[in-house]
C-alpha cells in the first residue's frame, strides 16, 4: 500500500460528513497530482438516477439541465483496473450513461465506479487526462466508496431516529402521556386485577390475549406487558390487523421480496422481522382473514416464515400480545376464527374492564387528561371542578378511556384554555346517556338475586355473570365496590 493510500484511509476516518471527506481527500491528492476537479455522485437504484453529493474544484459545478447529453468516448479515460470504456458502461451503467457527467462539464474526464460488497453505491469523476490522475482516482475508489456508504448509513440512522421520535410523540399524544413509562392510572383501583395478571405473565414468554371494548386501553396494557418483560430493551411493534387490506396482509406481516408483486419495488421487512427480539402487538387480531390465520399459526408454532415472493426461510424470536373487542369464543364456534390459533394466542387472557365498570378511576383520569390537554394546547394546566367530575362520573362512556380523553380535550378548547366546559363538550355527543352517579347498571338487589340463584357461582354458563349479562371480572369489581360478599351465597342463603 502506497503512503498516499494510507493517508486517504486516515482522512476518511476523520470525517462523518461526505462533503468534508471529499474535500480532505482532494486536498491530499492535489499535493502530488494536478486534479482540476473531483465530483462524487450517489447512485439511487430505486429511482435510477445519480445525485451529486460532493464537489471540489476551482470553478463552481455547472448546474445540470433537464436533458444531459451522453458523454463522448474521448471524455472518458479508462485504465487497467476498469477495462474498456464501452464494457464498463454496459456492465455497470446500463441505461444511465447519459447521467454520468453533468451538462456543462468539458474536457477529459476520469470516471470510476464506487462499489461496496459488489454493490454499486456511486461514481467518482475527476477532471484531467494524465495517467497520474487515473492512478489517483484508482486509489480513491475504495476510500470514497466506504465514505459514501458510511454517509448513507448515517442519513438512514438519522431518518430512523426522526421517524421513531415522531412515532413516540404520536403515541404519547394518543395516550395523553409525557413518557411511555408513566404510571398507569387505575393500577391500584379499577385495574388492580389487570395489573396483577400483567405482573404474573410479563416475565414469561407466553402469548397474551387482551379482551376489552374499543377504547378501553388495550395498547396501554400490552405495553405494560412488554416493559415488565425481559424483552423491555427490544422493539415494541403495534399492528392494527383490522386496518390492513386483505391482499396486503401477508406482505405486512412477513415482508416481501423485490418484484414479488406490481408495487414491490424493493425488498421490505414485515412486522415480525421488525419485532425480532421484542414484542409484536396484534391489535384487533380477530379481523385477520382465514388465510393469514394459517400462516400466523405457523410462525407462532415454530418461529419461521418466508417473505412474499421469497424462498428463504427466516427465523424470528417474537413475543405475541394480541387484543380484540370481539367475542372470540363465538367466532371460533361459528368457524370465523381458527380454533387452533385461538388456543395458541389465548394462553393467558387478560380481560380489561370498560370505563363504566371502574367509575372510581374517572376523576383521576379526568385530571390527568385535563392537565395534558391544557399543556399541549395552551401551555397551562387545567383542573376539572367537583361538578365536572360528578358529571363525568355519571356518563356511561361507550367509547371508554379514548372517549373521555376526547371529551376533556374538547372541553379545554371550548373553554379557550382557561376553564373546562364539560357540559357543552358532552352535550353534542350522539347517544350520550347521563344518569345519577349513584345508580349502577345492575342494582344490589339484582346482583344478590343472581348470586343466590347461582349459589355464589360467578363464572360459567350457570353463574351470576351470565345471568346478568356481565363480564365476570366486571361483576367482581362491582361487587367489591358495593361491599357484596358472594361467599355467603354458596350455601344457597
Amino acid at each position: 500500500m502506497s503512503p498516499l493510500v494510507g493517508k486517504l484511509w486516515r482522512e476518511v476516518a476523520r470525517h462523518e460528513n461526505i462533503e468534508d471527506t471529499v474535500a480532505g481527500l482532494t486536498a491530499l491528492v492535489r499535493t502530488a497530482i494536478p486534479i482540476d476537479w473531483l465530483l462524487v455522485r450517489r447512485w439511487d437504484a430505486e429511482r435510477a438516477r445519480l445525485d451529486t453529493v460532493a464537489y471540489v474544484g476551482v470553478e463552481p459545478l455547472p448546474e445540470a439541465r433537464t436533458k444531459v447529453p451522453t458523454p463522448r468516448r474521448d471524455m472518458l479515460v479508462a485504465w487497467g483496473a476498469v477495462g474498456d470504456v464501452d464494457a464498463w458502461l454496459s456492465r455497470e451503467f446500463t441505461g444511465i450513461a447519459k447521467l454520468l457527467v453533468p451538462d456543462g462539464v468539458t474536457g477529459p474526464v476520469v470516471a470510476g465506479p464506487l462499489c461496496v460488497g459488489g454493490r454499486l453505491v456511486g461514481v467518482v469523476l475527476a477532471g484531467g487526462a494524465s495517467e497520474e490522475v487515473c492512478a489517483a482516482v484508482r486509489d480513491l475508489l475504495e476510500p470514497l466508496a466506504m465514505a459514501l456508504e458510511n454517509d448513507a448509513r448515517l442519513h438512514e440512522l438519522a431518518r430512523l431516529r426522526e421517524a421513531a421520535e415522531q412515532d413516540r410523540s404520536a403515541l404519547l399524544t394518543r395516550l395523553a402521556r409525557q413518557d411511555v413509562s408513566d404510571a398507569i392510572i387505575g393500577a391500584e383501583r379499577g385495574l388492580r386485577e389487570v395489573m396483577s395478571r400483567v405482573v404474573q405473565v410479563a416475565p414469561t414468554d407466553a402469548p397474551v390475549l387482551i379482551l376489552g371494548e374499543t377504547g378501553a386501553g388495550k395498547e396501554v396494557v400490552a405495553r405494560a406487558v412488554h416493559t415488565q418483560s425481559r424483552r423491555r430493551d427490544g422493539p415494541f411493534q403495534r399492528l392494527n390487523c383490522g386496518a390492513i387490506p386483505t391482499e396486503l396482509v401477508d406482505s405486512e406481516l412477513f415482508g416481501h421480496e423485490k418484484g414479488s408483486f406490481t408495487s414491490a419495488i424493493s425488498q421490505r421487512k414485515g412486522w415480525f422481522e421488525r419485532a425480532d427480539g421484542g414484542t409484536l402487538f396484534l391489535d384487533e387480531v380477530a379481523e385477520l382473514p382465514a388465510a393469514a390465520q394459517v400462516r400466523l399459526l405457523r410462525v407462532l408454532q415454530d418461529g419461521t416464515f418466508q417473505r412474499v415472493g421469497g424462498q428463504e426461510t427466516h427465523t424470528v424470536d417474537v413475543r405475541i400480545v394480541a387484543a380484540t373487542h370481539r367475542d372470540m369464543p363465538a367466532m371460533v364456534r361459528d368457524g370465523r376464527f381458527r380454533q387452533d390459533l385461538w388456543y395458541r394466542i389465548s394462553v393467558f387472557p387478560i380481560v380489561l374492564p370498560a370505563l363504566r365498570a371502574r367509575r372510581d378511576d374517572i376523576p383521576a383520569l379526568a385530571r390527568h387528561f385535563a392537565e395534558r390537554a391544557g399543556m399541549r394546547l395552551f401551555g397551562r394546566t387545567l383542573e376539572p371542578g367537583a361538578d365536572d367530575l360528578a358529571l363525568l362520573s355519571s356518563y356511561d362512556w361507550p367509547g371508554n378511556v379514548r372517549e373521555l380523553a376526547a371529551v376533556i380535550e374538547r372541553a379545554a378548547i371550548l373553554g379557550n384554555g382557561h376553564t373546562l366546559q364539560i357540559v357543552p363538550a358532552l352535550g353534542p355527543v350522539p347517544g350520550a346517556q347521563l344518569r345519577p352517579a349513584g345508580d349502577q347498571s345492575e342494582s344490589r338487589e339484582a346482583i344478590e338475586a343472581a348470586l343466590r340463584t347461582a349459589r355464589g357461582r360467578i363464572e360459567g354458563p350457570f353463574g351470576a355473570a351470565a345471568a346478568l349479562g356481565a363480564n365476570p371480572h366486571t361483576l367482581r369489581s362491582k361487587m367489591r365496590r358495593m361491599g357484596i360478599e358472594w361467599g355467603k351465597f354458596r350455601g344457597g342463603g
